[in-house]
């Protein structure tokens, strides 16, 4: 089938997050119609809904992930400036403490906003729905796929006002995050177990908004603090929409900060250095408490599944759900979504899926890694470790002190974690020369 084809075509979305707006529009322009379908209500203002139930935490954006979604939705990012999120300049504007230390403050020509989720979202959303083809069902809760005579995905069944409704479509993208049945959905259909790679984490956050005093909203810089092995607990504070700042603490195991507000500051004593406990004793806390739980990072590895369903798309979290820690989600799903474009320019044929693995296999794999190589330095971590693990960190902390230096190195390495460079340009010839003189 031709993309001209395709125009006719309807393209079924599982789930109205972040990457299901982002397929959304990646697919907008190639199908006739696109339908989002959501199990929530949604509400009509920014508001935490129960679909998002990390939706109360920091969210942050990479460069990266900047970059992909005004490549989808041209715009998105001064519309989210305008609805009030903070301007960061990295490493400006942000206070960067890893297990060295503070990181210099140098502005490395990388924007990107410091805003709550429910804004975010409710933008994007907006931004989707002012596309002519693209409709919104909510408080639908889809119950299955539906298979055609040839095994592909032919549709979807669907619950709404207590009444069952089959809704057919050409291609189904399914976003529904960590909550995904696909792949015992796969199983029990008879397409075959998916591989995966898992890395048992332990994650635990905890968030809040507080109101800082004059003094320290005129210093404007965000936190965020690493843990430093063998310790546990990291955190990130930074100014988002409403005036507010929001902060978060990260623990690992059984280490994970208390929802009432003096346990929660107080736990922030532990952290690596006092600075951020040291803001939150003089703020006001404005809000509840809310605390959120990863045990495990995951990636389906469905592009390994000789027999994997055609038609049929994993978005998202739906296909790749990692450390919230390193800021990756929203902005894998943003590369994967790109890359879902990309593949339907070859039509909507048997391929497809297999297109578009190979064009976010890549990406995926630098999110990977940089999970197992930062979470493995950690004892409560679990899973296959890499051979060259060792390595890694040596080649990390080499490029790290050589950072403290040099501008350039520096610049480049955080391109590197914005996932705008690929890791190996860290490894030119020249870079490794500077590193073996520092040490």
């Amino acid at each position: 089938m031709t993309r001209d084809s395709i125009k006719s075509k309807h393209a079924v979305i599982v789930g109205a997050g972040m990457a299901g707006l982002l397929a959304a529009a990646a697919l907008s322009d190639a199908f006739g119609k696109v339908t989002i379908i959501e199990k929530d209500s949604l509400p009509e203002s920014p508001q935490v809904r129960s679909g998002v139930a990390h939706g109360a935490h920091v969210h942050t954006l990479l460069g990266y992930g900047v970059e992909a979604m005004d490549a989808l939705l041209p715009g998105l990012m001064a519309d989210v400036y305008s609805a009030g999120a903070v301007k960061i300049r990295r490493n400006f504007d942000i206070w960067f403490h890893d297990a060295i230390g503070p990181t210099p403050i140098r502005d490395v020509g990388i924007l990107t906003p410091s805003v709550t989720r429910p804004l975010l979202e409710h933008v994007t959303r907006q931004k989707v729905l002012a596309l002519a083809n693209v409709n919104l069902r909510d408080t639908t809760k889809v119950l299955n796929f539906e298979i055609d005579e040839q095994g592909g995905v032919s549709g979807v069944q669907v619950l709404a006002d207590n009444i069952y409704e089959s809704i057919s479509a050409d291609l189904i993208v399914e976003c529904s995050g960590r909550a995904s049945h696909l792949a015992s959905w796969l199983a029990e259909h008879g397409f075959g177990d998916a591989p995966s790679q898992r890395l048992k984490i332990l994650m635990g956050y905890t968030s809040g908004f507080f109101r800082m005093p004059d003094d320290l909203t005129e210093n404007g810089k965000a936190c965020l603090m690493l843990a430093v092995p063998p310790g546990y607990r990291a955190a990130y504070l930074t100014p988002v929409d409403g005036n507010m700042w929001l902060a978060t603490m990260y623990g690992r195991g059984k280490d994970t900060a208390p929802r009432d507000p003096e346990g929660f500051v107080n736990w922030a004593k532990g952290l690596p250095h006092p600075v951020i406990h040291d803001m939150l004793v003089r703020a006001e806390p404005i809000s509840d408490f809310k605390t959120y739980k990863i045990p495990y990072g995951i990636w389906y590895r469905y592009d390994r599944m000789p027999n994997f369903p055609q038609r049929l798309i994993p978005l998202g979290e739906a296909l790749t759900s990692f450390n919230p820690m390193y800021g990756q989600g929203m902005s894998l799903a943003a590369g994967q979504a790109l890359s879902l474009r990309e593949a339907i320019t070859g039509g909507l044929d048997t391929d497809i899926a297999a297109r578009y693995f190979e064009g976010c296999n890549t990406l995926n794999g630098v999110g990977w890694s940089v999970m197992e190589t930062r979470d493995f330095a950690y004892d409560c971590t679990s899973g296959d470790r890499p051979a060259d693990l060792g390595a890694r960190w040596q080649s990390a902390a080499a490029i790290r002190q050589l950072a403290a230096t040099d501008s350039e190195v520096h610049a480049l390495s955080v391109r590197v974690t914005h996932l705008l460079e690929s890791p190996s340009e860290l490894a030119r010839p020249e870079i490794i020369e500077k590193a073996k003189r520092l040490s």
